[in-house]
């Protein structure tokens, strides 16, 4: 018998091993390709689809995930699959099998798994490319089906780069090992895991200084937070399952009370002689849960809130700025009326304000030098009549108090402080006012020199703009509709009659809103498989763990069933083994997931816990049904 003939006939005696392996691997390769074939597809590239270009970018982002995700995987499928048989090695060696062709029989049986694998995934992508342009083409134009041979070289070539690496390393550890210690591996006795106070205390310190940065995060730190955030996640949950479970294990097997009561001597002392080596299972299993949930729990949120978001960055459905307030050159509105009134939408308020544009003095965000500022400077009753409308509350301003509105509610940087004098420049006067805070809400369109506000007390407002003549003056109008978000072919009507040749003096809601949308909803297109995979990833790694210990706990079901355990007793001690395999690594995860919904739901200004809570759970269900 050859090495080739013993590879395959190991591969097929194998086979509920490779099993959960083979669909993971498959499954990320077809991911990878649809992906692949997309990035490189003819209209992407040539910009013929409007967003694909950032829909490429989303893309890339997620296959960089798979590949980093697979690397882990497959070294830990490797070396599950080269545990259990070490016995099976040592006999091949006594046998006279050297280790050159022990090497080569594990990579032959690692390379044919590997290259099956990748064509039916290359296979599966091109059969679902198909489906996935045509979900893609739901949402915009249609897009053509053509293959594209940039998907194939990338898939296959990367991929078996990839296994090809993975399966060289693995190969080290059992070529060094001795004859010896490959029969009697099972046979070692296992140690009491060690446990130390101070990796307990560096597990406990990192949680909570990740857990603490992501709670207090905002939008203007959150690109400084993010990596901090990951690392000390990472070290505080890997030591958390190798150390902190592992002394709670311990203090709980030394409660004699509830230690000796049904099967729980057994169960413990399989937990925490295992525990060890489940620690690293663990550690990568509520990685994976935190980062389905909280991804899955991002792109819903982020879906489900996104009308919100329209509302409270667009102000009004339509709305522009003239930048003479005596005349109207972007457009009339009358027009604007009665394109609406024609296309049968009901106006439900309009508004009409004007202003004098001021210079003044705001730090920078990043630097805090102080750099000249343009605002509109607005009287306070202007302000509360389109607060009112917007169910904001009203500005309550006296003498020469003056309250700073910047537009949007995410960035939480304050550029002015109560009770701070400020200039303000108009032309050759300058007027001293006291900043009574600063509101980041908009209340009308925040374009060009409307972006952001200066109210004023309305006598103070007067006392300034008397003199000016109203062509010095802007204007700001406004329309909000009901049922704006069907007023795509009204809205591109407007922008049509408008005179706004550099498209920055007019605002429509509605194409913004159905743009973002339909990113949206190819994300979560997106998400939906990345996290299918990572679903898939982490059941495979619990089966192939359950899979590695089958022989062993076989031996033990019998070793119980002859000192007198009966069937539903054995079925209990499994039944705990399993919960906790499962509902471990979940618990942490979840905890991971609700401290990064904190943090998603302090950058968009919304509360989330509804539809955080619809996410977790239905990931729990998820997990019952594994159980089941």
């Amino acid at each position: 018998m050859n090495i080739r003939l013993l590879a395959k006939r190991n591969i097929q005696g194998n086979a509920q091993h490779y099993l959960a392996y083979f669909f993971s691997i498959v499954l990320s390769v077809s991911i990878f390709f649809i992906y692949t074939s997309f990035i490189f597809h003819p209209d992407v590239l040539h910009a013929n689809i409007p967003g694909g270009q950032l829909i490429s970018r989303g893309l890339i982002a997620a296959e960089i995930v798979i590949i980093i995700f697979s690397v882990f995987f497959i070294a830990y499928s490797n070396a599950a699959f080269i545990q259990p048989r070490k016995k099976e090695f040592g006999l091949l060696t006594l046998l006279g099998t050297s280790k050159s062709q022990l090497r080569k029989l594990i990579y032959l049986e690692q390379t044919i798994v590997s290259l099956i694998s990748i064509l039916i995934g290359v296979g599966l992508g091109l059969l679902f490319s198909k489906l996935f342009l045509m979900a893609v083409s739901c949402v915009e134009q249609p897009i053509s089906f053509v293959f594209v041979p940039e998907a194939f070289v990338y898939t296959i070539v990367g991929f078996i780069l990839l296994f090809q690496l993975l399966s060289l390393l693995s190969l080290f550890h059992i070529g060094n090992a001795e004859v010896v210690d490959l029969l009697k591996d099972k046979q070692k006795p296992k140690k009491t895991p060690f446990v130390s106070k101070w990796l307990i205390a560096l597990s406990a310190v990192c949680l909570c200084i990740s857990y603490y940065l992501a709670a207090t995060m905002s939008l203007n730190n959150s690109y400084i937070r993010v990596m901090p955030i990951l690392f000390f996640v990472l070290i505080g949950t890997y030591f958390l399952f190798s150390q902190s479970i592992v002394a709670l294990c311990s203090r709980l097997y030394r409660k004699k009370k509830s230690l000796y009561g049904g099967t729980n001597l057994i169960t413990q002392t399989n937990l925490i002689f295992n525990i060890k080596d489940y620690s690293r299972l663990f550690f990568l299993t509520s990685i994976i849960t935190a980062v389905i949930l909280t991804a899955a729990g991002t792109l819903f949120m982020f879906s489900a809130d996104l009308k919100k978001q329209g509302i409270d960055n667009i102000p009004q459905s339509i709305g522009w700025v003239e930048n003479d307030a005596s005349i109207y050159s972007v457009i009339e509105p009358s027009a604007v009326e009665k394109t609406l009134k024609e296309d049968g939408f009901k106006i439900l308020y309009e508004v009409n304000m004007t202003g004098v544009p001021i210079s003044h003095m705001l730090p920078h965000m990043r630097t805090g030098e102080s750099n000249e500022n343009w605002s509109l400077l607005i009287s306070e009753s202007d302000y509360n009549n389109a607060a009112a409308l917007r169910k904001i509350d009203p500005a309550k301003l006296s003498g020469e108090e003056a309250l700073y509105i910047f537009p949007y509610g995410g960035l939480d940087y304050e550029f002015v402080q109560k009770g701070e004098q400020k200039e303000l420049q108009y032309g050759k006067q300058t007027i001293q006012v006291t900043m009574i805070g600063q509101r980041n809400q908009s209340i009308v369109a925040p374009i060009k020199s409307a972006t952001t506000l200066m109210v004023v007390d309305d006598q103070l407002y007067h006392e300034i703009t008397n003199d000016v003549p109203l062509k010095d003056k802007v204007r700001v109008r406004g329309y909000e509709v009901k049922d704006w978000e069907e007023s795509m072919e009204t809205a591109a009507k407007i922008e049509k009659m408008s005179n706004n040749p550099e498209h920055n003096q007019l605002q429509t809601r509605a194409p913004i809103y159905q743009e973002m949308k339909q990113g949206s909803i190819l994300i979560l297109f997106i998400g939906l498989f990345v996290g299918l995979l990572f679903f898939i990833v982490q059941g495979s790694m619990m089966y192939l763990r359950v899979f590695t210990n089958l022989e062993d706990k076989k031996i033990q079901i019998h070793a119980l069933h002859r000192l007198g355990l009966t069937k539903k007793e054995i079925r209990k001690i499994l039944s705990a083994e399993i919960r906790i395999l499962l509902f471990a690594p979940f618990l942490i995860g979840m905890i991971h997931a609700i401290i990064a919904y904190v943090a998603l739901s302090n950058l968009l200004g919304s509360n989330l816990f509804v539809y955080s809570a619809m996410v977790i759970g239905t990931y729990f269900l998820f997990q019952l049904l594994i159980i089941k």
